[in-house]
């Protein structure tokens, strides 16, 4: 695998996942393709009749268990003092929260009007459970790609993490409280905030890392030109 992540690759994949977002939000308002997401939004609907198994993956995709999560991985990450990364995987979740409130609104596109299983109040694109899973388990994902130095561990666990993400997406169709379209929107902001945030957070690692070298060997770093973005434990991956 790479060892080497260009922020400016990252940063227009960014871009393109955003501008896929309008796309998608473009669909929702054309009569054809709205109506098309609804029939295959009710085709899919308790499809299997598994409800328990859905649930539970949406409780897995909802606030209830990011944050708890997120306070046991801050205390692990304090205890290594990498208060940038602390910072970063808060601002990545908090961040992607308030983002989805805010899209919520401008678009105000209104719910199935499918039985709720579960309870789901506010609108309907882009689904909060998708957006806010792909950059909680997506972070995830990013640092097993950093850390971990097996191929076959990271690989494994990075997998999971996006199989993760597409059933937490799924379920809230299967649920009946989103539309197809919904959830991909739902995807594609997602991953752009989270490639748009990363991007950021490893310029302010490397110009650290940077500055702090330069400081005790007086020569700067002519290396790459992004610089080496290596895993964000200070632990050179395996090759």
């Amino acid at each position: 695998m790479n060892s080497y992540l260009k922020p400016n690759t990252m940063f227009k994949a960014s871009g393109i996942l955003f501008f896929l977002f309008l796309f998608v939000a473009l669909l929702t308002s054309i009569e054809v393709t709205e109506s098309w997401d609804k029939m295959v939004g009710e085709s899919l609907y308790r499809m299997g009749d598994i409800d328990g198994f859905f649930i539970i993956l949406s409780y897995i995709g909802s606030k209830l268990f990011f944050y708890p999560a997120l306070v046991v991985m801050t205390l692990f990450i304090l205890l290594k003092r990498n208060w940038y990364l602390a910072l970063f995987l808060w601002i990545n979740l908090v961040g992607v929260r308030l983002l989805n409130t805010l899209i919520k609104k401008i678009f105000s596109r209104d719910r199935p009007s499918l039985d709720h299983v579960v309870e789901a109040g506010f609108y309907s694109f882009p689904s909060g459970h998708s957006m806010n899973s792909m950059a909680f388990f997506g972070a995830i994902a990013f640092l097993c790609y950093f850390i971990i130095n097996k191929n076959w561990l990271r690989n494994t666990l990075m997998t999971v993490c996006f199989v993760l993400i597409g059933l937490i997406g799924f379920s809230r169709i299967y649920l009946g409280v989103h539309y197809p379209l919904d959830v991909l929107g739902g995807f594609s902001m997602g991953a752009s905030w989270l490639l748009f945030l990363s991007v950021i957070y490893l310029k302010i690692v490397h110009n650290k890392k940077t500055a702090m070298k330069t400081s005790v060997t007086g020569i700067k770093d002519e290396g790459s030109p992004h610089g080496r973005y290596e895993d964000l434990g200070d632990r050179e991956k395996g090759r």
